[in-house]
């Protein structure tokens, strides 16, 4: 079963709790319309979408990263972000992390031209972080060699005072008893146990546990050490453990890795793949044959489980493969980039313009108004209460004019790149000759696919060209074969091809 996680916020205090009910249960609907699993709800109340400052939400995108589930659900797409530029930069992070955004009310991209935008405007929203991320790095850099703290989670042991950053003296003990006891040869389960039953508890109040043990036996900041990719200062972070027991620990870590770490084999088809014979989801399997080697397949579920389908193994790579090179060869043919290159252009010019930046502009204009205005009103009161509640006022308003700020800036810079269809049709060309690397079939298999229908003579391949999301059914994967294709793309609105084997 899919797991996924629904995403829902509403902006203002005007607003209800009836509208994240609402939300949530058209979300939860659609949920058990689809066969999704519901792994986690995160809800930000009265919250803005037009800046992606939002507890719950950056929280997700976070939780991403631990790979558990595979899509975030919304009621409509504007309740993930309003700015297309911050919703390009967190998808494009949500996409690294194998996410996909989808929509409980609306389609979210229903042409080919829309699949390869977004990807395009994905391709500008990572042009633009990485030159915010230099400019953000140059401060940070010049801050951690002042010693100053950069902000972010500080590890468990310390404490920030005055922006310096200290040893904690409450939790210091913890630290030394931890990495004392594990390079006594102490298993991680007992050194979690007896940390536990001593009263410890990490930054967020709650128990240690196996995975928040290892991070920290490994983070050679407890030595001193502190070093990026762009700045060391062995003074930013007070030394706890000395260096002896530090590389103790480590060598005992490494020896205790292969125990732990056994690499999982990627399948690149999983999710999107179904049993020819009776609809059932198709999982990665793998045997060893009486030679020793390992054999990777994709097996029917009712097979793999219960015995209740006879439908044979599939090998892994040789299907994998065929179902690669055919998309690669139907849908990202070189005679077909003019075309898309056209498409694209055109979506492009609909999207960025001008006319956000003057409608900002002005709000950013009458918020200097209301500056203006409540100051001259502070220097007249002489009533505490009512300067109190000016004051107020005026933060807010500071507020306001730092997110408009911000979003003026992304759309000057979206604004000044200015391509031309030779540009487009270069970066496509690029696209499409670049080498044939597994992370590249897996981008191609999750940007094009929707679902597939293995036969025993045939393969029905079904493409995200039309209808994003929408997954055909096991009766509808029989019909094609028994029906014209072109009866069947008008009933499905969906371009399906069929691989003959």
């Amino acid at each position: 079963m899919t797991n996924i996680v629904i995403y829902a916020r509403y902006s203002s205090s005007a607003q209800t709790e009836q509208s994240i009910e609402g939300q949530l249960r058209v979300c939860r609907e659609y949920a058990e319309r689809k066969g999704y699993k519901i792994i986690h709800e995160y809800i930000d109340r009265a919250m803005t979408g037009t800046n992606a400052d939002r507890p719950e939400f950056q929280r997700m995108i976070a939780d991403s990263a631990k790979k558990q589930f595979e899509y975030v659900l919304v009621y409509k797409l504007d309740r993930f972000s309003r700015s297309k530029y911050d919703n390009a930069i967190y998808k494009h992070k949500l996409q690294q992390n194998g996410v996909r955004v989808i929509s409980a009310t609306e389609v979210i991209s229903n042409t080919p031209e829309g699949v390869l935008m977004e990807g395009l405007l994905e391709m500008f929203a990572e042009m633009y972080s990485k030159d915010l991320s230099q400019k953000v790095t140059r401060g940070m850099r010049e801050n951690i060699l002042k010693g100053n703290f950069t902000g972010g989670n500080i590890l468990y042991g310390y404490k920030v005072v005055d922006k310096k950053i200290k040893i904690n003296e409450e939790q210091a003990p913890a630290v030394r008893f931890f990495f004392s006891e594990y390079a006594k040869g102490t298993s991680m389960n007992e050194i979690v146990k007896q940390l536990n039953e001593m009263g410890y508890r990490t930054n967020k109040g709650q128990k240690f546990t196996l995975h928040s043990l290892q991070y920290n036996l490994s983070n050679q900041k407890y030595i001193g050490l502190y070093k990026n990719s762009f700045v060391e200062n062995n003074d930013y972070y007070p030394a706890i453990i000395d260096k002896v027991t530090f590389e103790k620990v480590q060598d005992m870590l490494k020896k205790n890795k292969r125990f732990s770490n056994k690499a999982k084999e990627k399948f690149l088809l999983s999710g999107k793949l179904y049993c020819g014979h009776c609809g059932a989801s198709m999982v990665g399997t793998s045997g060893t044959s009486h030679t020793g080697k390992t054999h990777s397949y994709y097996s029917c579920q009712e097979r793999y489980k219960k015995h209740t389908c006879n439908k044979s193994n599939e090998n892994k790579q040789q299907l994998e493969e065929d179902v690669f090179n055919f998309i690669f060869d139907m849908v990202l043919q070189k005679d077909n980039i003019n075309t898309i290159a056209d498409g694209i252009l055109e979506s492009y010019k609909n999207e960025i313009n001008n006319s956000e930046l003057v409608s900002l502009e002005k709000q950013l204009e009458e918020i200097e108004k209301k500056f203006d205005k409540i100051t001259q009103q502070i220097m007249k009161s002489t009533n505490d209460n009512i300067i109190s509640r000016l004051n107020k006022q005026a933060d807010d308003l500071s507020e306001q004019q730092a997110t408009y700020s911000e979003q003026v800036k992304k759309i000057k810079i979206a604004l000044s790149i200015h391509h031309s269809k030779q540009d487009i049709v270069e970066y496509l060309q690029v696209f499409i000759d670049q080498p044939k690397t597994e992370k590249f079939k897996e981008t191609i298999i999750n940007t094009f696919v929707n679902s597939i229908y293995v036969f025993d003579d045939y393969i029905n391949i079904y493409f995200d060209l039309f209808e994003r999301n929408k997954k055909f059914t096991f009766k509808q994967a029989k019909e094609h074969r028994e029906q014209a294709v072109n009866e069947f793309l008008h009933k499905t609105q969906c371009s399906t091809i069929t691989l003959e084997r």
